[in-house]
């Protein structure tokens, strides 16, 4: 941003100082023609003078509204740039690929956080580009995690292509082991192996990116690729603190999270600039907030919009901030600025179940139900078990909860029937909608066995959850609480 400013003015100070000469030229030539003292009553001796003087004043003038002119239209462009696409659901066929856990061939725990955290950059540097469909990292880990074979994993999340490797550290080198294979037939399509230095790892990550992608679609938009290349800190040290939060992260324990805290602190120790550090530092907050490991204060919900705030701030591309960004203004009932959070969030990456599903959320609070339903379904697609879940209960909650808003009694139904462990707001809506058509409900085991589960909830909080906007359903919805228990 900065060359391209310096850039913009070196360009228009040199048409000024053009300008100026031509313009001292031009009444060096007029003057032969016309009397300027007898016309203007200067002497062209005067006009050339007075233009010499002015020259110097004008141009720093000049080049501050050109700078001033250049921000406002990189804002406009910017702006621009992100709603450019259609803010839509692309329902057509796409490559779907899944990119696996790396083998880690030194054998040891330490070094296992920096084999899942380059694969897991992987996965979302690919999800970042629209033209292709990727699985979540929960999802391409379950490959690991559930010993599933090629042809169990393939056949049940729907795999075209898969990108695995393997990985050596020695010191600060690294020795990667990538292929790209196609499930049908099973075979490789591209193959290749780097030998590099730790430094160098994100040009070899947009290496591998860039030829699966050329390998699988050809000559690709370059946006989309440019978009996919988000390099977060030019310091090793800030990086693999990163990666060490985002691994603590994930173990989803009161404990690693703390652990978590203290590595991503180190991160922007490192590099204060690196602005996923400040992301994943308000997302590991906020697990701690939604899990209960931390009293939630108004300091604690300060800290998470600061991180959040400066993340967007050092990096306008960051999704991870957007995604986040939507979800706290989901919590504080901001539903206009969770949807714009939201679009900001889905244009940078099309392919993220959390950004989809935070997005179709806010769809559904701005009254576009129909939306928020597809975007939904898109990420129970994608991801149908989320991180730190162990069930696809809270997926199925949320499309139940869009199809309820739609008074889809068919849809509510196959979607009430998905969840195993019946949440609150599911069991309250289901009661209202069957109110609503008049159906016999008490004595069925999902109203039954979940009467008393409940009945010591603080239901006007639990209600407030819901972040309805309509308050006319909700006073209905707090009324029915109180008739039931």
């Amino acid at each position: 941003m900065f060359k391209k400013i310096v850039g913009q003015l070196w360009k228009v100070a040199t048409g000024y100082i053009v300008f100026c000469v031509a313009s001292i030229q031009l009444i060096s030539v007029l003057s032969d023609n016309i009397e300027f003292e007898e016309t203007l009553g200067f002497s062209t001796a005067a006009i050339i003078q007075f233009t010499f003087f002015a020259a110097p004043i004008g141009l720093p003038l000049i080049l501050i509204f050109a700078y001033l002119l250049q921000k406002s239209n990189d804002g406009v462009n910017d702006e621009d740039a992100l709603y450019k696409d259609q803010i839509s659901l692309d329902k057509s066929y796409k490559k779907k690929i899944a990119v696996i856990p790396f083998e880690n061939l030194n054998k040891d725990d330490d070094g296992a956080f920096l084999v899942d955290g380059i694969v897991e950059d992987l996965i979302t540097e690919f999800s970042m580009i629209k033209e292709i469909e990727i699985l979540s990292r929960q999802t391409c880990f379950d490959y690991r995690n559930k010993n599933y074979s090629l042809e169990e994993y393939k056949d049940k999340f729907d795999v075209d292509y898969i990108v695995s490797g393997s990985m050596r550290s020695l010191n600060e080198r690294l020795r990667i082991s990538v292929e790209l294979s196609e499930m049908d037939e099973g075979n490789i399509i591209w193959g290749n192996k780097f030998e590099l230095d730790k430094d160098d790892i994100f040009d070899v990550q947009d290496e591998i990116v860039r030829k699966t992608i050329i390998s699988l679609l050809g000559n690709i938009e370059l946006q989309s690729l440019e978009r996919a290349n988000r390099i977060p800190t030019d310091s090793m040290t800030s990086y693999e603190c990163l990666l060490k939060g985002k691994d603590y992260h994930h173990r989803f324990t009161k404990e690693d999270n703390q652990k978590a805290l203290d590595v991503l602190e180190k991160a922007i120790q490192a590099d204060e600039h690196n602005s996923q550090a400040h992301a994943w530092k308000a997302c590991v907050l906020g697990q701690a907030l939604g899990r209960g490991y931390l009293d939630n204060t108004d300091q604690l919900v300060e800290d998470i919009i600061f991180h959040i705030d400066l993340a967007v701030k050092l990096n306008k591309n960051d999704f991870e901030a957007h995604r986040m960004l939507a979800e706290v203004h989901l919590s504080m009932h901001s539903f206009e600025e969770a949807k714009l959070s939201g679009m900001r969030a889905f244009q940078l990456n099309p392919n993220d179940p959390r950004v989809t599903s935070v997005y179709g959320e806010a769809l559904l609070r701005n009254h576009q139900v129909d939306e928020g339903i597809d975007f939904l379904l898109k990420a129970y697609e994608l991801d149908p078990i989320p991180q730190g879940q162990t069930t696809s209960d809270r997926r199925a909650s949320a499309i139940y909860f869009g199809y309820y808003l739609k008074n889809d009694l068919e849809n509510t139904e196959l979607f009430f029937n998905k969840i195993m462990e019946m949440d609150f707001r599911s069991w309250l809506l289901n009661i209202h909608l069957k109110n609503k058509h008049e159906i016999e409900f008490k004595n069925l085991n999902w109203y039954q066995s979940n009467l008393q589960k409940f009945s010591n909830l603080d239901f006007r909080m639990e209600i407030d959850r819901f972040h309805l906007n309509n308050p006319d359903l909700q006073s209905e919805l707090q009324a029915l609480a109180e008739q039931h228990l």
